[in-house]
């Protein structure tokens, strides 16, 4: 089986000279009592650069891309946060797609699947892309594909190294070398 992996980070907002409207909402506030509840939920430190829809947008474009230069032959394994508050691109409804927010036990069923034959190429993406202060994460994306040894390996890192140019259109940078696989 081929394997390839990459780890970046959000370093900036992803559509650089564009407005970016906030698109959280917050649950009202009206007592003492709210405030206090609302100051003790988790959230993090990490900058927020994008809103959902620039996040679907981001995913849109890269699953396109992916599915152009694989010529259609792959899987996409997507890990989404919910909620979103608005409706997917139909991209990300399509048949190859499975959008999950606990991806980690589906990884392991289908990289069995692309060693048996079953799955002829794997894409997972494991998105912690920030939409708003209360998610967790630090603004890490981690791409792993995975595909039968059939295929032309030169052919697939260079479409793997093109997946992850295209990611720096959008502010993502490889973080550091990813030695362990989703």
């Amino acid at each position: 089986m081929n394997k390839l992996h990459f780890k970046g980070e959000l370093k900036r907002v992803p559509f650089e000279g564009k407005l970016s409207a906030a698109l959280a909402r917050y649950m009202p506030l009206e007592s003492e009592n709210d405030f206090e509840v609302f100051a003790l939920l988790p959230s993090s430190k990490a900058p927020i650069y994008l809103n959902f829809a620039e996040h679907y947008q981001i995913l849109e474009r890269f699953v396109k891309q992916a599915n152009a230069c694989f010529e259609g032959e792959v899987n996409f394994l997507i890990r989404l946060s919910m909620p979103g508050g608005m409706r997917l691109p139909a991209v990300l409804l399509e048949p190859n797609v499975l959008l999950m927010q606990d991806i980690q036990p589906e990884v392991l069923r289908l990289k069995e699947g692309v060693s048996k034959g079953d799955v002829s190429r794997l894409l997972v993406i494991d998105d912690h892309l920030l939409r708003y202060q209360l998610e967790q994460g630090e603004n890490q994306m981690h791409l792993s594909f995975y595909s039968q040894s059939q295929f032309d390996v030169s052919h697939e890192e260079a479409c793997f190294a093109q997946l992850i140019e295209s990611l720096a259109e959008f502010g993502i940078a490889a973080k550091e070398e990813c030695d362990d696989a989703i």
